[in-house]
């Protein structure tokens, strides 16, 4: 007589049992369990499977987070250290399997027990120990559920329990200078700061909460904080796939274990500017101007530009989000600088603090201040200009300095001679409380800037593109302008405030002419090709520009 089990889905090999019984031979397949005991018992980390050829215990019936897995640098973080000519003892904590990234700081695991079964940084790394599971799989309270609060967003008792709980453990400052601290950069971005009025908002959460871009991006996955109230800042799992299952166009798993691409030129499909693509052209029945529009700018789409107005798009289209910036926003916004302190000890700034000019502590060889602040003067001591001089559009920091102070000048007049607001107040008020071609627009038209009164707030006029315009590229005249200074793309800045001071000008005859540098920027841009207006527009610049020679005059129309 043979019996033969029926294979589950496991794929594990038979072992073959024969039994002798007299004249009768029983032979029984049975399959070998699919986990082994765990090495350090009382913690229940499982390790690996198989260490040889990395299967872990979880991936026996996770296939598909086993073949994502796989291909992450997690997977390789063991050899990656051994491999490295500089691997210490206190290393091995953030490259095997024990308490860090998923419980407070415990001797457990490979801190416990130094078996190769708990190298790398598997799934019980983020997920905790799985013994409990794998014995009863059906019981909802046994599966070890990966956190994604990096870092507390309110004051708690353990904080240091909370970071040790999640990517936070080990993603932070490590070995002699803290270098490679993403988790302190992180929480100086603005991405780390809980603004927690639109965190509980359900309408900006998909933006501003964790668990709401998640849900927003269609992510499915389980996690501990899921369904409950915490708010979460867009942290570490917002943007990083920590099973790595994302793949680029080309069928391979994304760098960095990014959710979605950095270098697709298209706002719905580039990971940054699923978020950075709210509203980028003005609404009649809407002051509030721009909300996250730094993807439109950067790709050339945004802002108001008045009817018949056509601007040369060769150069609005071979900026910064163009193919010379093939990583786009991230090509300045995320970059690595290595450096020296004055210790000796290495150190290296990832990038995640998200500052494209980063202030420095030292300038050579370069170290990043430790707090991270983006408030030093933007010169060539102050600053890392690396991400402009990197690709090779910038020859050296000094021209890329004196290129942003040129945009800032030309922009700066621009914006004073459509509004200047005296006080302060982020909000359009007539002139004298205001001062620019707006604010007496608003004395003199007022109707052209009502968002709230029919028919008028159903009517994008003239005054109402420009103050979009105004408020897009602005610095601070609204709560959310692009706030590049203009280097996401100073091509569209010049075509936006270019023609809107020439459309206010053919629009509103009691404006003054505008000063005489901005004047013969707009005149010349007309004279070459480079900005293409109405017929009448370009009547009327023309007339002020030749009166403007005439007698010396910059006021008078």
């Amino acid at each position: 007589m043979a019996l033969h089990w029926i294979r589950p889905r496991f794929a594990f090999p038979a072992v073959v049992l024969t039994v002798g019984l007299g004249a009768c031979t029983d032979t029984v397949y049975r399959d070998r369990p699919p986990f082994n005991p765990p090495p350090d018992e009382a913690s229940g980390f499982l390790g690996y499977y198989t260490a040889d050829d990395q299967q872990t215990t979880c991936g026996n019936c996770h296939v598909g987070e086993q073949i994502d897995w796989i291909e992450t640098r997690h997977a390789g973080a063991w050899g990656t250290l051994q491999n490295s000519g500089e691997a210490e003892a206190f290393c091995e904590g953030c490259h095997s399997v024990n308490s860090r990234g998923n419980q407070p700081l415990a001797d457990v695991g490979y801190d416990n027990v130094k078996d190769e079964a708990y190298h790398d940084v598997q799934c019980e790394s983020c997920h905790g120990p799985g013994f409990d599971h794998v014995e009863n799989p059906s019981i909802d309270a046994n599966r070890p559920l990966a956190s994604a609060n990096v870092y507390p967003s309110v004051e708690v008792a353990d904080t240091a329990a909370v970071v040790n709980s999640s990517c936070g453990a080990c993603h932070q400052g490590a070995g002699p200078s803290q270098n490679h601290d993403y988790l302190q950069e992180w929480r100086s971005s603005r991405h780390g700061q809980l603004r927690a009025s639109q965190a509980a908002n359900p309408e900006c959460q998909p933006c501003h909460e964790g668990k709401g871009a998640l849900a927003a991006w269609g992510v499915n996955t389980n996690y501990k904080e899921l369904g409950t109230t915490t708010l979460l800042p867009q942290n570490c799992v917002v943007c990083h796939d920590p099973h790595g299952s994302a793949k680029g166009s080309n069928g391979l798993p994304l760098p960095g274990q990014l959710r979605f691409p950095i270098n697709e030129p298209v706002e719905e499909l580039n990971l940054c500017t699923k978020c950075h693509n709210r509203r980028s052209e003005p609404v009649a029945s809407s002051s509030r101007g721009p909300h996250a529009a730094q993807g439109p700018v950067l790709f050339g789409t945004a802002g108001y530009f008045p009817p018949g107005t056509v601007y040369d798009t060769s150069a609005i289209l071979t900026t910064h989000g163009s193919s010379a910036n093939p990583r786009l926003c991230a090509g300045c916004h995320l970059n690595t600088l290595a450096g020296e302190d004055a210790g000796g000890n290495p150190t290296a700034f990832t990038g995640h603090s998200f500052h494209p000019l980063p202030c420095l502590a030292q300038k050579s060889p370069p170290v990043v201040g430790p707090t991270y602040s983006n408030d030093c003067a933007f010169d060539e001591p102050s600053r890392s200009w690396a991400s402009c001089t990197a690709s090779g559009c910038h020859g050296s920091e000094a021209i890329a300095v004196q290129r942003l102070n040129q945009i800032l000048v030309e922009k700066e007049g621009y914006i004073g001679t459509l509004w200047i607001d005296l006080d302060g107040d982020e909000n359009l008020d007539a002139f004298p409380t205001d001062d620019g071609y707006l604010a007496k627009i608003k004395l003199n038209a007022p109707n052209d800037l009502d968002f709230t009164n029919p028919p008028y707030n159903t009517i994008v006029t003239p005054a109402k593109g420009a103050l979009f315009n105004t408020q897009l590229l602005g610095e601070e005249l609204s709560g959310h302008p692009d706030g590049s200074h203009g280097v996401h793309n100073p091509f569209l800045y010049r075509a936006l405030l270019q023609s809107s001071i020439a459309d206010l000008l053919a629009n509103y005859d009691f404006l003054p002419a505008p000063p005489a540098p901005v004047l013969t920027e707009i005149e010349a841009a007309i004279r070459s090709g480079q900005l293409r207006v109405a017929p009448w527009t370009e009547q009327v610049v023309t007339t002020l520009s030749s009166r403007q020679i005439a007698g010396g005059q910059a006021g008078a129309r």
